[in-house]
């Protein structure tokens, strides 16, 4: 410890500064209060002072300004103990007090308190501050969850973690992968919105929405994007998943018969029921973040997309058309249609579609 020790009396100050010196600490002494308050803004950890000293500046002032110029501890010492000078002293911030003449057991045992005092004073402030640390790392950490959360609630919780671990170049990462594209859209929604309260058609829309979304993801599938009254689901993009022709085709069942189920239920509640149509296909794909570092959305481009949403276009009210790869994935395990060559907008040539109806026996073969 660095100790000043402020006493007009040689005597004491030898005393004290061989004692604590031979403790192990760094003393240094000065004889009136006029000359520590040279030295009051040092660096001292201990400042031990004699009440009354001659000149202007007594023990009391000097216990004010060591608390005001520096976060030493001070303890005071005199050879006159009153109640009243005790008290004065401790409320201009003395830490103890020592009663002259004071054996040198008892001067060491006060410096000890002091030296203890300090260092639960550095404990506390450390914990003070590593509370602090955890409580901003904590509140970090709440509002990173929130916007995960947020943006989970505008992209799917696999495309947030695909962002999420590459913030510095996502929208620039885009692979090669083999997936299946679903594409689904409301019959004849816009007609329907027409004729109803914009709030009606938002709830039909909805209802329809939650049972395919529920559908997606319950076969692994992720939900790319709305589009209208419609939406793009991807199974095996961005997490790789061999299963999944048959996951999107598993997927394409359940929505369907949710959506017919819901349809048939409007219909005896005197509401126009609400069909919907699908398109499934599976093919090679650039799966990646399309846009800029600004503004980009997750999504997959190629032909095997576009022909997906093609088919969906050409879907009846509950029916499930799927392309050529596709089929040949669920030949087994599924039923379908016989195939027929399709002419699809956009197309230059026909191209064989088949008819997704059920699930059979199951299938023992999917792409990679």
């Amino acid at each position: 410890m660095k100790i000043l020790v402020i006493d007009d009396e040689a005597d004491i100050r030898d005393v004290c500064r061989q004692t604590l010196s031979y403790a192990g600490h760094h003393v240094s002494t000065v004889e009136s209060g006029e000359e520590a308050v040279k030295h009051l803004g040092e660096d001292w950890d201990i400042v031990i002072t004699d009440l009354v000293m001659p000149g202007d500046v007594d023990g009391t002032e000097l216990v004010r300004r060591a608390r005001v110029l520096g976060s030493a501890d001070v303890l005071v010492m005199t050879s006159y103990p009153a109640l009243d000078t005790a008290v004065q002293a401790i409320k201009a911030g003395a830490f103890d007090y020592l009663i002259k003449p004071f054996s040198l057991d008892t001067l060491l045992t006060a410096v000890q308190r002091c030296i203890a005092k300090r260092q639960l004073s550095r404990e506390l402030a450390r914990e003070q501050a590593l509370r602090a640390e955890l409580d901003q790392a904590y509140t970090s950490l709440a509002r990173m969850e929130k916007v995960r959360e947020t943006f989970g609630q505008f992209v799917t919780p696999e495309v947030a973690e695909f962002v999420l671990a590459n913030p510095e170049d996502f929208w620039k990462r885009g692979d090669r992968k083999m997936v299946t594209v679903l594409f689904t859209d409301v019959r004849g929604f816009s007609s329907f919105s027409a004729r109803v309260q914009p709030e009606e058609a938002v709830s039909a829309l909805n209802d329809i929405f939650v049972r395919v979304i529920d559908a997606i993801y319950l076969e692994g599938g992720i939900l790319n994007k709305f589009i209208g009254d419609g939406l793009m689901a991807l199974f095996g993009a961005p997490l790789p998943n061999e299963d999944h022709v048959c996951a999107a085709a598993r997927a394409a069942l359940r929505a369907r018969d949710a959506v017919e189920e819901l349809s048939a239920a409007r219909r005896k509640m005197g509401l126009e029921p609400l069909r919907i149509g699908i398109g499934l296909n599976t093919g090679e794909v650039v799966a990646g973040c399309v846009g800029t570092r600004k503004r980009a959305e997750y999504s997959v481009i190629g032909h095997a997309v576009n022909l997906a949403s093609r088919l969906e276009e050409a879907s009846a009210p509950g029916q499930i058309l799927v392309g050529p790869e596709t089929g040949k994935f669920l030949r087994v395990g599924f039923e379908l249609s016989g195939t027929i060559s399709l002419k699809l907008a956009g197309l230059p040539e026909p191209v064989p579609v088949a008819e997704l109806i059920g699930e059979g026996r199951p299938a023992t073969a999917s792409p990679v």
